[in-house]
């Protein structure tokens, strides 16, 4: 289920990956952006499991996971997604919530 998240006037759901997608943001109380690199306008499209634990397409830590991921995976990750490519994302994010654990 898409939901899409104004994090200017919404405050961000109280989930344990928030801080792997939002790395640097700092939040107040009310889980609310407070600082005003990540009020910026980026767009995420987080594919998650159902219990909203695991992130689905993750982004890679570093360069080196980024460029092995180009080449070896395609560019499947929540923050380097290019529109065209949204369907294979959302295929891979499957595969990958179907693959044994």
């Amino acid at each position: 289920m898409p939901v899409w998240i104004n994090v200017r006037t919404t405050p961000l759901p109280r989930l344990a990956i928030i801080p792997d997608v939002l790395v640097n943001a700092r939040v107040d109380a009310s889980n609310m952006i407070t600082d005003p690199f990540s009020e910026g306008f980026f767009l995420r499209s987080v594919v998650l499991t159902p219990d909203a634990a695991t992130i689905l397409n993750p982004s890679p830590k570093t360069v080196a996971g980024s460029i092995s991921r180009a080449l070896f995976e395609g560019n499947n990750s929540y923050a380097t997604l290019d529109p065209r490519d949204y369907i294979s994302m959302l295929q891979h994010a499957l595969r990958r919530f179907r693959a044994p654990h």
